[in-house]
């Protein structure tokens, strides 16, 4: 670098070192914005990847769930018709390939992956038709389901680099062009600036040599623009000092510069790092999800925006003098939280504190108070951070829900499916002595029997709907803004006429637009807003105003059924699903609100509850949009008994002695030959010795279970129509039932009608194969 400036002149130097920094600079700018557009444009295309794969994620869920293989391969190949998508593929839990759709390697198609790893982005290459191998960046998410921390597969999905690599090119074009043309003009510029400058310049370096050479009395001439005459004048006025202290004044100016430039350092670097920390202190505080504010003497001298948004309360406003921080506050939290503040301003350091507040929309927030004292304008105060434990909290509550109704649902399952073995027991032979004749002495007294048995049947229902372990009702598509209808017009005798005779005045209305039908049974959703309906006119004492409405939120249809009665208290809201949890008294069983949550849930639905004393409720139930087939198990319908050929031979499995007895005797009394088996094991050696026509198994046996009694069924004897006989109430799917050699399923405590129904469409099914003996 030396050597490019020795022997030139000072406008040669000038010009050149001006025109190499200005080359240095454009390229340097050049460089940056090349990388920075090639940095984002990768990052947009690494996030379009992950918003595809998560939007993959998101609807081949329930296909995941349920080994969908067909739907995941729909989906795949859907995703891979957009734009820019090279391949899709989707991974089920155990990491194997379940779907799979544009061009990608044999290798990737065959190799398992791990499920479980964190969202991933990589570097592939795919073979093109023809030519170079394509670059693709592959952005990789698990697939996560609700509840459950282990992942349930895995979308990946390869965009092309091509488009990025296009762009760059014509970018790297432009700015070479653009930085050409820059540098032309830049150095043009620099080298007519250094002619102007340099030129009245001479005489200054001719004057300067002159001093170097030890001519004290030299002179220039003052002339030109008026810096240089001053710059003359200074120069003069330098000689004629120099002339008379040239030893003291070289001492001097040597410390002193020496002391400038110490001084000057010192103060940069002070200001910069002040700079820096303010800057970061005030980023760190304004960018902070929650609310922070200083307290002085009981008065808040500083909040944050945070602040200012969830409380609406703006910082001029929040710094007057008259301004009351309690208010803010729930009464109950308000004493807790100024002492607090007093004692952190005090510098005692008390825990954090879980206070109530009121947000700017009037809901009631769970906070966290947490505090310190520190010198704020030189005096003592506190600062205080309010956390917004709302969500987490619910989010415990609405845990600790689900694992209470899920222990009470297995205990009430269980109850349920040992009411049903005896009730199947009183249900069969009840209507067996109604039908024989023999004792029409005690007809009205058997009549009695079976009703009360038919009674207690509903009930059990009612356990296992609790429970959430029923689904044998059809689910078919249902429209929920008429079931809305249907239930207001249901209950207008509450909110109409009985309200009128109590003197009150309750105002509905119902705001129900256009939406996308849910999978689900139409019955079991009017009991769930009917319960809400009433209950809502009963938190009305006064009367007010009863609103309903339903819209369509994405892949979701949202329901509200809100009121402005007396609302309810945060314990009452905690408890409000828990079975046999009333605030009615003697009025009230407490399972009213328990089956609501069953029935949503088993609707895979969400139920939420907003409330606040003297100001309402509101119920915002969500249910997803499905276009899933009906899921249903066999039974009959109610036609007549087909015809038979001939009776058929049965064969009755049940460890139950008592209900196997009541089937036998069911079957029998229609001509058919029936033996009966108490186990598993037993009835797989009966078929081994003698073939049936038909088999009645019971689901659950301690030996083996009515599923492995099917398989082997199936497996030994092919062809042969099995019934599952079960009181517990378990949804079943058709296909999955179909797949283990399951050909019907009849529910504890039956009717001997739909027995007898069942028996006799499998027997005709059966009979009417030619050789099926």
């Amino acid at each position: 670098m030396r050597s490019l400036f020795h022997g030139r002149t000072l406008e040669q130097s000038f010009s050149i070192s001006t025109a190499l920094l200005v080359l240095v600079l454009i390229g340097t700018t050049m460089v940056i914005v090349e990388k920075r557009v090639e940095s984002n444009m990768r990052h947009g295309l690494e996030d379009r990847g992950t918003a595809i794969a998560e939007s993959i994620a998101a609807v081949s869920t329930p296909s995941l769930l349920a080994y969908n293989y067909a739907a995941l391969q729909l989906a795949a190949e859907g995703a891979a018709g957009n734009q820019g998508v090279v391949y899709v593929t989707i991974r089920d839990k155990e990491g194997a390939l379940a779907g799979v759709a544009g061009r990608t390697s044999s290798d990737l198609k065959a190799q398992d992956a791990d499920v479980s790893a964190a969202s991933a982005t990589r570097d592939v290459e795919v073979a093109r038709a023809k030519g170079h191998p394509e670059q693709v960046v592959e952005v990789s998410v698990p697939v996560h389901v609700e509840g459950v921390d282990v992942a349930w597969g895995r979308v990946s999905v390869g965009l092309s680099y091509d488009i990025v690599a296009t762009e760059l090119r014509r970018l790297g074009i432009q700015l070479f062009l653009l930085g050409a043309l820059l540098a032309i003009v830049a150095v043009l510029c620099v080298r007519w600036l250094a002619r102007r400058i340099t030129a009245p310049l001479r005489n200054l370096v001719a004057g300067t040599e002159a001093l170097s050479a030890g001519e004290l009395q030299h002179r220039i001439p003052v002339s030109g623009t008026k810096e240089l005459v001053e710059l003359a004048r200074a120069f003069n006025t330098m000689s004629d000092r120099l002339e008379g202290k040239a030893e003291e004044s070289a001492t001097l100016q040597t410390a002193l510069e020496a002391l400038n430039a110490t001084l000057e350092h010192q103060v940069i670097e002070r200001t910069r790092l002040l700079e820096e920390s303010t800057a970061q202190y005030k980023s760190l505080v304004e960018s902070s999800p929650d609310s922070i504010l200083i307290v002085q003497d009981g008065r808040v001298r500083f909040v944050n925006r945070s602040f200012a948004d969830t409380f609406g309360v703006p910082e001029t406003e929040a710094m007057r003098p008259d301004f009351q921080l309690s208010r803010l506050f729930d009464p109950s939290s308000a004493a807790l939280a100024g002492g607090r503040i007093a004692a952190w301003e005090r510098g005692e350091a008390p825990a954090p504190a879980e206070v109530l507040a009121q947000d700017a929309q009037g809901r009631t927030r769970h906070l966290e108070l947490r505090g310190s004292r520190i010198e704020y304008q030189g005096r003592p105060a506190a600062e205080c951070l309010l956390v917004d434990m709302t969500e987490a909290k619910r989010l415990r509550e609405r845990l600790s829900e689900t694992e209470k109704l899920r222990a009470l649902g297995e205990l009430a399952s269980g109850v349920a499916h040992d009411f049903n073995n005896l009730l199947g027991a009183i249900l069969g032979r009840a209507q067996l002595l109604r039908r024989s004749g023999e004792v029409k002495a005690a007809d009205h007294d058997l009549a009695v029997i079976e009703k009360a048995a038919q009674d207690g049947r509903e009930t059990v229902r009612r356990i296992q709907e609790f429970s959430r372990t029923r689904r044998d009702k059809k689910f078919e598509p249902v429209d929920v803004a008429e079931i809305l209808k249907d239930c207001l017009e249901i209950t207008k005798t509450r909110w109409s006429d009985d309200a009128l005779r109590r003197k009150v005045n309750i105002k509905p209305s119902l705001d129900a637009l256009t939406v996308p039908p849910i999978l689900g049974n139409a019955s079991e959703l009017r009991e769930v807003f009917t319960n809400l309906i009433l209950n809502a006119v009963d938190a009305m004492p006064q009367g007010g105003r009863l609103e309903l409405s339903c819209a369509a939120a994405g892949d979701r249809v949202v329901a509200r059924v809100t009121d402005t009665g007396v609302g309810m208290t945060e314990n009452i809201r905690q408890h409000l699903f828990d079975p046999f949890f009333t605030t009615k008294g003697t009025r009230g069983m407490g399972l009213g609100m328990s089956v609501v949550y069953g029935i949503v849930t088993r609707h895979e639905g969400k139920i939420d509850v907003a409330t606040a004393l003297g100001k309402g409720t509101t119920f915002t139930l969500e249910f997803p949009v499905s276009h899933e087939r009906p899921i249903h198990v066999a039974g009959g319908d109610g036609a007549s008994l087909p015809q038979l050929i001939r009776p058929g031979k049965i064969l009755v499995v049940d460890d139950e002695p008592e209900v196997a007895a009541v089937v036998r005797d069911v079957l029998e009394s229609a001509g058919h030959a029936v033996d009966t088996a108490i186990s598993g094991v037993d009835a797989l050696q009966m078929l081994d010795v003698s073939p049936y026509d038909l088999v009645f198994t019971d689901l659950g046996m301690p030996d083996m279970s009515g599923w492995e009694v099917a398989e082997k069924i199936n497996e030994v004897k092919p062809g042969t129509p099995v019934a599952l006989v079960t009181g517990w109430g378990t949804a079943l799917d058709e296909g999955d039932a179909r797949k283990k050699g399951v050909t019907a399923v009849v529910h504890k405590p039956f009717e001997i009608d739909e027995l007898l129904r069942i028996a006799h469409s499998l027997l005709a099914q059966r009979l009417a194969v030619p050789n099926s003996n």
